[in-house]
């Protein structure tokens, strides 16, 4: 079985920032923890409607580090078998200096064979979607107002 490498102050981070992605919009909308057969870390719901899944990523490097930001190939399978039942799937990225988001369901990216070394894991060398940062839409954190927000199914 492949080792779990998530830490509970990851998770917290993590939380934290999807808090933030969600504030910045102004919407009553409510979080919740996606158990891990959804592929993805957080469910936003509006009146008992899911919204959006969301893949949170915490970055101690700045956004201008990379080119791109890569993500499992995988995870952009998940987001499109959602996509086909009207779930839009977001990206959500806190790096050092900025947040950023890009919805994962509608793109056209190029994948390579990629991933990270650090961990002796040979399972994170795979299949990797290569995202040009300048699809990222950085997160205001301030309010807007009624009806403003873009947390529904029309991402």
């Amino acid at each position: 079985m492949r080792p779990k490498y998530e830490t509970s102050v990851d998770l917290k981070k993590e939380k934290m920032a999807v808090q933030t992605f969600v504030d910045s919009f102004g919407e009553d909308v409510q979080i919740a923890k996606l158990p891990l057969q959804y592929r993805m870390d957080f469910c936003l719901v509006k009146d008992g409607v899911v919204l959006n899944f969301v893949e949170v990523k915490c970055r101690s490097n700045k956004m201008s580090a990379y080119s791109t930001y890569i993500i499992s190939t995988s995870k952009i399978v998940a987001a499109r078998s959602y996509y086909d039942i009207n779930i839009s799937c977001i990206l959500l990225v806190d790096w050092s200096d900025k947040m950023g988001w890009v919805e994962l369901s509608k793109n056209d990216w190029p994948s390579k064979i990629g991933g990270r070394k650090d961990r002796g894991d040979w399972q994170d060398i795979e299949p990797v979607t290569h995202i040009p940062l300048s699809e990222f839409k950085v997160v205001e954190k301030r309010v807007l107002s009624h009806g403003e927000g873009v947390l529904s199914h029309d991402i």
